[in-house]
């Protein structure tokens, strides 16, 4: 039986993995540049505009009210078993969000021989805005997709280089585009502009 999120994504994106690039995957986005790629920037500026770019444009892409999907991607060991997650625990205002928690096994379909040992799941929390704390989400270690069913967006901090918002319409990112654009990727900058400029 599909999930509540497969149904979501089949209906509102059709054909789009939660992976990398979720940028060049989909038809509308943005990806942000969010660390100075400047090498005489000091280690310490770059990891606080990291954190000021990325909680600044989480805010901004969601309301307290909006309906999400946090979904998180793991690696395992065959026959180790998946374990509770801390980030979970770390994220949420309330230990009652964690009831909405799901962890399922999942194919990938590009997997080869190298993945062979290995296994990977999915863990889907449905929750609202209000319901977390982003910090802990968006400075883990793993990778982590926002899925927003109020806005048909998806969030997605790859690293600490960027973050890509996708979504169903580019009306949804109008606002973003606008207000965010000389935080924009130059290198995708001409992309980007002709998405919203059309």
């Amino acid at each position: 039986m599909m999930s509540l999120l497969d149904r979501y994504l089949n209906k509102e994106f059709p054909g789009l993995k939660l992976e990398s690039p979720l940028f060049y995957n989909a038809n509308v986005g943005i990806r942000y540049e969010i660390g100075d790629p400047n090498p005489l920037v000091s280690d310490e500026k770059y990891r606080e505009q990291v954190h000021f770019r990325s909680f600044d444009l989480f805010k901004h892409a969601h309301s307290d009210s909006d309906e999400l999907f946090i979904v998180l991607f793991l690696d395992f060991r065959k026959k180790r078993k998946p374990f509770k997650i801390n980030v979970f625990k770390r994220g949420v205002k309330s230990k009652d969000v964690l009831k909405n928690l799901s962890c399922e096994s999942i194919t990938l379909s590009n997997e080869d021989e190298e993945d062979e040992g290995w296994e990977s799941y999915r863990y889907v929390m449905n929750c609202k805005t209000s319901d977390i704390r982003p910090v802990p989400f968006l400075f883990s270690d793993y990778r982590i997709f926002f899925v927003n069913k109020t806005r048909n967006t998806i969030f997605y901090f790859y690293d600490s280089r960027g973050l890509d918002i996708v979504s169903s319409s580019k009306e949804s990112l109008r606002e973003l585009y606008l207000k965010y654009n000389h935080w924009i990727l130059n290198y995708d900058r001409e992309k980007i502009d002709s998405i919203f400029n059309s």
